[in-house]
């Protein structure tokens, strides 16, 4: 075999692994890639959600509706926990369950008076006023709880489960001397709801995780601009944008994903946040952040255009060889 027969083979080697690479480059890059509440014990209950603000040495009243939509007379018990918020950042509330555990700071459910159950025959709805009463010397901020119900013959076994329960939340503001304030934690570009800065294929997402570093919960509003490499804006959205705003409770981070609708990506991006919370002025939050969407094709034609390329340099080495080889035979 001669030495250019050898090169050839050589760089065609190379080729296979330069693609092989690029498809494998590709599959790793694509990788992750008036409401009511309804539970298994058969109870709907309205509002999902009540926000109040109680002044101190004040009350107040909200009503839940109760109802009872089987075809069997039940009576519904009447729970109320303090609630802190999950650790998995999607603003899962958590009642404490454990009535003996101490009780936050701030306990809404050392604000609320007693309540009666409620007898309900088949198909009725009753209401029930929960009445909030915040002593003259209440802390200031937020008190956050909620009234659960459970069928009787349940309530007597104990300690009730989640699950085997429904319930009305409540955020309770005592005005006072109030920090608000709302941080980012990070901006960014994401896929599956993992942060990400390359991309190959697959939808694009905007991770934005954002923690409240004050004493009362707070609703950060904004609007998010996706700019191309030119400093076109491709795509913009408003953050939090629901009826009512997604809440961030005290010294916890919550996490927004927002599905971009854009489906021809090329190149390089930039992401620029301008957001603010609900509650007092605040300091503006601006940032950017980057990310580069480079399709799986775009890959393998680069690949195979610089082995192209390095095959081109190949064949002319040895053409220049194979004629000083020439000459020097005929001398």
């Amino acid at each position: 075999m001669t030495l250019a027969i050898k090169r050839s083979a050589i760089v065609l080697c190379a080729v296979l692994l330069v693609l092989t690479g690029a498809l494998s480059l590709g599959k790793t890059f694509a990788q992750p890639a008036g409401q009511q509440s309804v539970s298994g014990n058969g109870f709907r209950v309205s509002p999902v959600t009540t926000e109040l603000i109680v002044e101190p040495g004040q009350s107040e009243v909200f009503t839940i509706t109760v109802e009872n939509p089987t075809e069997s007379a039940t009576t519904a018990v009447p729970i109320v926990n303090d609630f802190v918020a999950g650790d998995n950042e999607d603003g899962e509330a958590l009642p404490i369950l454990d009535q003996n555990a101490p009780a936050p700071r701030n306990s809404f459910r050392s604000l609320v008076s007693d309540l009666d159950s409620l007898e309900l025959a088949a198909g009725e709805t009753k209401e029930i006023d929960v009445i909030i009463t915040v002593p003259a010397d209440a802390n200031a901020g937020g008190y956050y709880g909620i009234v659960r119900f459970v069928p009787e013959n349940l309530n007597d076994q104990g300690n009730v489960t989640l699950s085997a329960s429904v319930g009305s939340i409540a955020l309770v503001r005592v005005p006072g001397d109030l920090t608000e304030r709302v941080d980012l934690v990070s901006l960014s570009a994401s896929q599956d709801e993992e942060q990400k800065s390359f991309f190959t294929s697959g939808d694009v997402s905007i991770l934005t995780r954002l923690r409240n570093s004050g004493d009362i919960h707070l609703q950060p509003f904004g609007k998010i601009n996706i700019r191309n490499m030119f400093g076109d804006i491709v795509e913009s959205f408003e953050l939090n944008n629901t009826t009512p705003r997604a809440n961030i409770l005290p010294d916890t981070t919550r996490r927004f994903v927002d599905e971009l609708e854009n489906d021809s990506w090329f190149g390089r991006y930039t992401i620029e946040a301008n957001l603010g919370y609900q509650q007092g002025s605040g300091e503006p939050i601006t940032a950017q952040s980057t990310f580069w969407y480079i399709p799986v094709w775009a890959l393998i034609a680069v690949f195979v255009g610089l082995a192209a390329i390095a095959l081109g340099i190949v064949s002319f080495v040895n053409r220049r060889g194979l004629k000083k080889r020439n000459k020097k035979s005929k001398k």
